[in-house]
């Protein structure tokens, strides 16, 4: 049997699969690691830790098939996408990666936006820097760490640097370059007007290369370390999101893609390189040749429902007991009303400094009430940044795709439905983003002709969605007026 490994770099765990020649995952394997909040609005993890748990998994996976060294014939990689990680002249990490969660650089983030529509760079970069962006905390360490900034030699992200630590270059790739906020979408090249603008040297940056492209083998000391054939193929691999959407097989431009992990994002896919004039969203290049998909993405999903169970109730129930209790009660939850920005907010907001809160709390309010206002509330968020699709050509889908954690839950695909006035899917497939990754080094082995090739080789959406139900449509419509208006009550 011959295996690719497909290995998913995630914001609280890295995950591994391997994959047959029939697109099946065969097994999978993952390890946790911590986020580091050592002052309000930093989010920082350390990469040697995210190296350590990845040959951890990689191990773990080989032995849960059983599977030889020499069966695995290539590696492709997904991970969280926009954070830094800053190297030296010898490939070591200067300071912790920072994370996409980071929320300090919002004096960067606002000089390089002038700077964008100073030289009128929007139709190139298609995207509006944020915090937690490469390209804004590439400049919080020049302005604030001079220090470190001298020494640094090669800037990654997260994926890339594991890769490397395998025995690759210092390469990315089309999807996730463009998250960077430092590449040109438009051109598929890095921006080297902005950069010359910010005084940043674009040799810090990597080589571009497309995500089923070879980017290295596995180096003698990776394959000591993991079991893994030293020469075995790596592939580029690509940002998560688009590791998603080429895992689930989602290169229609009907459907309207939902996935709920950590953070949360609604995404579309399209043949032509639309973006949002306002710059609220995101355009980013598909694995797919001649695709692109528009993301809008929030900064709370499955951490708010997380946070709940951890630190508010503090219960030993798993989601799965949540999710069913939620379910037992009606939508509206008894008129609460989560605004769920824990970790501040990007869309459709772009307001680092929103807070959570609950609205309506009463003497009827029971734990179950609770859970099912935070899934409503990550729901009522990605409702309204699926109005700025519309604005863009990009609404009138005809199905929503759900994938994540998220997804597991029947009472949030439920929601979905109604808030999102869609029948929703679950693909039969897990681990998505892994499956894609693990799919680019098929493609790039030559085991198919295509990466859509590959994709048709996947499992597909599940028989039968979930509907929409009239009357909850209609609680849920007059639910989002008071949603928005909250949000700017608070504000």
């Amino acid at each position: 049997m011959e295996y690719v490994m497909g290995i998913d770099l995630g914001t609280s765990s890295v995950k591994a699969v391997l994959m047959n020649r029939e697109g099946k995952t065969t097994a999978a394997a993952g390890r946790e690691y911590e986020i580091m909040i050592s002052h309000a609005g930093y989010a920082v993890q350390d990469p040697e830790d995210w190296w350590r748990k990845t040959k951890e998994a990689a191990v773990q996976v080989l032995a849960h098939e059983r599977a030889l060294p020499d069966s695995v014939k290539g590696i492709g990689f997904s991970g969280q996408m926009h954070g830094l990680v800053a190297l030296d002249r010898e490939g070591k990490p200067l300071m912790p990666a920072v994370i996409w969660m980071d929320q300090r650089a919002g004096a960067q983030q606002k000089r390089i936006m002038e700077l964008v529509r100073e030289k009128g760079l929007e139709k190139e970069l298609m995207n509006k820097p944020l915090t937690g962006m490469m390209i804004c905390s590439l400049l919080w360490v020049k302005d604030n760490e001079p220090d470190i900034y001298r020494k640094i030699a090669h800037v990654l992200l997260p994926k890339d640097y594991i890769r490397y630590r395998f025995g690759g270059g210092y390469d990315t790739d089309e999807t996730d370059a463009g998250g960077s906020l430092a590449f040109s979408v438009r051109d598929r090249k890095w921006c080297v007007k902005l950069l010359e603008a910010l005084e940043i040297s674009p040799e810090l940056f990597p080589e571009v290369l497309r995500p089923y492209e070879p980017a290295g083998m596995v180096s003698e000391e990776a394959a000591r370390e993991t079991g893994l054939k030293e020469g075995t193929m790596l592939a580029a691999g690509g940002a998560d999101s688009a590791m998603q959407l080429t895992g689930n097989g989602i290169v229609s431009e009907e459907c309207l893609c939902c996935n709920i992990g950590t953070a949360s994002q609604i995404l579309a896919v399209s043949s032509k390189p639309l973006y949002d004039k306002e710059l609220r969203t995101q355009t980013l290049c598909h694995s797919i040749p001649g695709f692109w998909y528009v993301q809008c993405g929030s900064l709370n999903g499955g951490s708010a429902l997380g946070w709940l169970r951890k630190k508010i109730l503090k219960t030993e129930k798993s989601y799965e007991q949540l999710d069913r209790e939620a379910g037992e009660t009606a939508c509206g939850s008894k008129g609460l009303v989560f605004l769920p920005h824990l970790a501040g907010e990007r869309a459709p907001f772009e307001n680092p400094y929103a807070r959570g809160v609950f609205s309506g709390l009463s003497m009827e309010t029971e734990q179950a009430h609770l859970v099912r206002a935070v899934m409503e509330g990550v729901a009522m968020n990605l409702r309204l940044c699926y109005d700025l699709f519309y604005d863009m050509g990009l609404g009138s889908k005809k199905y929503l795709v759900m994938s994540g954690g998220g997804a597991k839950g029947e009472t949030w695909r439920r929601i979905f439905a109604d808030v999102f006035r869609l029948p929703v899917y679950r693909t039969k497939g897990t681990e998505e983003a892994c499956a894609g990754a693990a799919l680019m080094a098929a493609a790039a082995l030559g085991w198919y002709s295509s990466v859509k090739e590959g994709v048709e080789h996947r499992a597909g959406l599940e028989a039968e969605p979930l509907f929409p139900v009239d009357g909850h449509v209609s609680l849920y419509e007059e639910m989002r007026g008071r949603f928005a208006g909250l949000y700017d009550q608070y504000k």
